[in-house]
């Protein structure tokens, strides 16, 4: 048991000792939280706005990313101290840090902190692969390329900065351009482009240029200028005297009341007095790395230089400093900070939610007055077949007096023709377009369209063979006959059922009985009537014939169109003949539709 015990205390605190040891801890990936580990080294520390946005800028890409990234951070502090032996005290420092940690990926930000790596960097991640520069003022000494290393180039195009503060400054007679610096390595490398650039593109103007000067120096040079002087807020960070400032600090100082504009060629200076003009993108410059690093881990091919193409570049100017120097000749699609924001921008939300909320209700009032409609359309489709049914109610009163005696007289053959003549003539009607209650209508009439034949002898009616020509001008007569048993104005449904019988007999072509009509002349329930009313004829046994084959009926209808038959009726039975024969043979168990019940139907309804 002792032994156990002092085992226990001597694991104890060596368990404790390796947990917290810096090994264990410099490995990201040990839960499993992260797939990559990048280093971002600033040249300078992270108060300086350049710093933070170029960080912002990596940061966004690799979140955007599938891959989960780790971020360490080092600051040079190179606006302070360019001190070599403070470097190198660094450099030992940041040794003796990473020298358990790998990464996946090194990102360097500016001139100072690639100068820094390139005296120490392969001591202290000897192991690192992947390393991007960004924001390089000058490929000059970089010609070559960098072994390992991929350099994205910074260089602003102060070209077209003058361009556009020559326009927007045309109506000054403009004799001097004035440039500030300090002395800083980026200053240096774009205080040695801008003058070689000048003597080649702008010989006429004479220039200045300020990189040993304090902020008063140039405060008094800026307030002491004339309508010909024209000024470049380069870069400024430290003067003469060593003294560091804030980015903004200097041009919030020294342009306070200046009688020209100046113009700058970073965006972050927006803001702090200057114009504006075609600055440099610092959040650019971060995606730029960060994509760049994403394509190498994806195995892509890239140069070791890129040399910039202007997309990190764009027109920006400040509202508020445009219209204090009575600035025009933006141009098109420039960004504009401090611009008024509108009524629309400054109540943009509750606009959008009162629109919303607007549309809504005129969506609900829209589809209530669409429900209101079609309950109306409702209620009088239902008024409309009330009235129908009534209309049936009382005309079925009407005829029980009148064909009662027809209906039990009639032969159980004849039952069926007018059965399968109402049921093809509503199938017709609706492939013709008539209205639901025309359909109905018809359906209720077309059985009557023969009722005539009452007044015709059983010798002319049973005759088994042709009738003569006398017997045929008395057959005529049974049109005229129905129409006078049935005509009934004030009834609808006997007005239709009249018309019908006395016009199914008529031809689209004329030459038909009783009136030679023709056309559209001929009532649409008479014309279909007419051709549902013959061809179940033909395909029907009579005392005067045998059935007809269904290809000799069809042939009859075809040669009798345009002539008996309207062509459009002729067209939609041809269409659909093989539905017309299943209508035909189809045995039906509507007793409003069998006639051999239809007189009981009818007796029992007038008893009601």
């Amino acid at each position: 048991m002792k032994k156990l015990r002092i085992i226990f205390l001597f694991l104890v605190p060596c368990l404790f000792c390796w947990l917290f040891s810096p090994s264990v801890f410099s490995q990201s990936n040990d839960l499993g939280i992260y797939t990559k580990e990048i280093l971002i080294l600033q040249s300078y520390q992270r108060d300086y706005y350049h710093t933070r946005v170029l960080e912002e800028g990596i940061e966004a890409v690799l979140a955007a990313s599938e891959e989960k990234v780790r971020i360490r951070y080092e600051f040079l502090d190179a606006k302070n101290s360019l001190d070599a032996d403070a470097f190198q005290t660094l450099a030992e420092t940041m040794t003796q840090k990473y020298k358990d940690v790998s990464l996946d990926g090194l990102i360097i930000c500016d001139d100072d902190a690639l100068q820094f790596y390139n005296r120490f960097g392969k001591t202290i991640w000897p192991n690192t692969v992947h390393v991007v520069s960004t924001g390089i003022n000058s490929l000059r000494p970089y010609s070559e390329g960098i072994p390992g290393m991929v350099i994205i180039e910074e260089r602003p195009d102060v070209e077209k900065n003058i361009a556009v503060a020559l326009s927007q400054n045309q109506t000054k007679d403009i004799k001097t351009l004035h440039f500030i610096y300090d002395e800083t390595t980026t200053s240096n490398e774009m205080r040695s482009d801008i003058m070689t650039m000048l003597a080649d593109k702008y010989p006429k103007y004479q220039s200045q240029h300020y990189y040993d000067k304090t902020p008063d120096e140039l405060k008094a040079i800026i307030d002491s200028s004339s309508d010909s002087d024209l000024f470049f807020y380069v870069l400024y960070s430290r003067d003469k005297n060593n003294i560091t400032y804030h980015y903004d600090e200097v041009p919030q100082y020294i342009l306070k009341n200046a009688k020209n504009p100046v113009y700058a060629l970073w965006d972050f200076y927006l803001g702090s007095g200057v114009v504006g003009g075609y600055v440099a993108s610092s959040y650019k410059y971060g995606e730029s790395a960060a994509n760049i690093l994403l394509d190498l881990w994806a195995g892509q091919s890239v140069s070791p230089l890129i040399y910039e193409d202007g997309s990190h570049y764009q027109y920006m100017f400040d509202y508020d400093v445009l219209k204090a120097y009575q600035l025009s000749n933006v141009p098109e699609g420039s960004t504009i900070i401090n611009e008024p924001v509108t009524y629309f921008e400054k109540n943009k939300t509750l606009i959008i939610l009162f629109s919303v909320i607007t549309g809504v209700l005129v969506m609900i009032i829209g589809l209530l007055l669409y429900a209101i409609r079609e309950k109306n359309n409702l209620n009088q489709k239902t008024i409309e077949i009330a009235d129908l049914n009534q209309e049936i109610v009382d005309t079925q009163k009407v005829l029980i007096t009148k064909l009662g005696a027809v209906i039990e007289t009639r032969s159980f053959e004849t039952a069926n023709h007018v059965k399968r003549v109402a049921r093809v003539s509503a199938f017709l009607a609706k492939e013709y377009g008539l209205s639901e209650r025309d359909v109905a209508i018809l359906t209720a009439v077309s059985p009557m369209h023969d009722v005539g034949k009452i007044g015709i002898g059983e010798n002319i009616l049973h005759k088994p063979g042709r009738l003569s020509e006398q017997e045929f001008e008395i057959m005529k007569y049974h049109t005229s006959i129905g129409y006078e048993i049935l005509k009934n104005p004030e009834r609808e449904m006997l007005r239709y059922a009249s018309l019908v019988a006395l016009e199914h007999h008529e031809k689209w072509g004329g030459g038909g009985y009783p009136s030679g009509k023709s056309g559209d002349d001929i009532h649409v329930f008479a014309r279909i009537t007419a051709i549902a009313d013959v061809y179940d004829a033909l395909r029907s046994i009579r005392v005067y014939k045998d059935a007809w084959s269904q290809e000799d009926a069809v042939a009859y209808l075809i040669a009798e169109k345009g002539n008996f038959f309207e062509p459009k009726l002729v067209n939609i039975f041809m269409a659909n003949i093989e539905q017309i024969e299943t209508i035909r043979s189809a045995t039906y168990e509507d007793e409003l539709n069998d006639f051999s019940q239809m007189y009981q139907y009818l007796k029992e309804q007038m008893d009601q």
